[in-house]
């Protein structure tokens, strides 16, 4: 008898940003997408469950100071001081098989609330079962990092959009988070993803691997600055993944402004993020 991969789908919600029609739409775009062979599982971190699908497991936030959203989020420490880092409680997703109520194991996938998922995942869950993986931000320039002018560069060269690992691969994370979180949260004051370039990249302990460019583009920036395929606010069907960069980095054109998922009306994508 084959046993079905487990493949537990993970998200997090907090604060008012994002409402639960994009954890439910999530939801539906990955069960939609993923073949009957794999044995389905998805999850929610939230502060408030109201109004997510039966279906879904809910994860109240592990009540850890200064992790927990109640402990900063909104204060004015997080809003003006240095030790911000305004997405840490996606670390709590790393110890997902100690977190969830059924201890689960398997493929863990987790996916920001801001992606639109466009085809057959099975690429994505099998893909190097050996190593986590993550997306890289292939839009980015990457020669500020080649050329060790570090000031240059402009944004995270990985990707939290959505990262893949197998049982307690990244259980070395949330570990290091909790030993050393003043420090993280101190010098990765803009976001996880410069935390898990530099710590856990190629660049640190090289415990990431990368997609390939062809699974995922931004709606916002493009899909590979070295393949010259930076064209913005178009569809691309044959990617796998379409994410929604929507804040503005230093040298963007404050004026051009980004596009959300709710704002979308390019009928495609609207079909799949039905």
């Amino acid at each position: 008898m084959v046993v079905a991969m487990r493949v537990n789908y993970v998200c997090s919600k907090w604060g008012t940003k994002y409402g639960p029609h994009f954890v439910n739409r999530l939801k539906n775009m990955a069960r939609r997408n993923t073949p009957d062979q794999f044995d389905v599982y998805f999850y929610c971190y939230t502060d408030n469950a109201e109004g997510l699908d039966d279906d879904i497991t809910v994860i109240p936030f592990p009540d850890i100071p200064d992790i927990h959203p109640k402990y900063w989020f909104g204060t004015e420490d997080f809003k003006y001081g240095m030790a911000r880092c305004w997405d840490r409680p996606k670390t709590f997703v790393f110890n997902t098989h100690n977190f969830a109520p059924d201890k689960p194991s398997g493929r863990f996938i987790f996916f920001d609330l801001d992606v639109i998922i466009q085809r057959d995942l099975t690429p994505i869950i099998t893909y190097n079962l050996e190593r986590p993986t993550k997306m890289k931000s292939w839009w980015q320039d990457p020669r500020p990092m080649t050329t060790r002018q570090f000031k240059l560069a402009h944004g995270a060269y990985t990707n939290g959009s959505c990262q893949v690992w197998s049982d307690d691969q990244c259980e070395c994370i949330w570990n290091d988070v909790l030993e050393n979180q003043e420090k993280i949260w101190f010098t990765y004051t803009d976001g996880t993803d410069n935390y898990h370039s530099w710590k856990w990249g190629r660049y640190g302990e090289d415990l990431w691997d990368y997609f390939p460019s062809w699974m995922a583009y931004s709606y916002n920036r493009g899909r590979s600055w070295e393949e010259d395929d930076l064209n913005v606010g178009i569809y691309r069907e044959n990617c796998i993944l379409c994410v929604f960069n929507v804040d503005l980095l230093p040298f963007e054109d404050k004026s051009r402004g980004h596009t959300k998922q709710d704002e979308l009306a390019d009928p495609k994508l609207l079909e799949h993020w039905r």
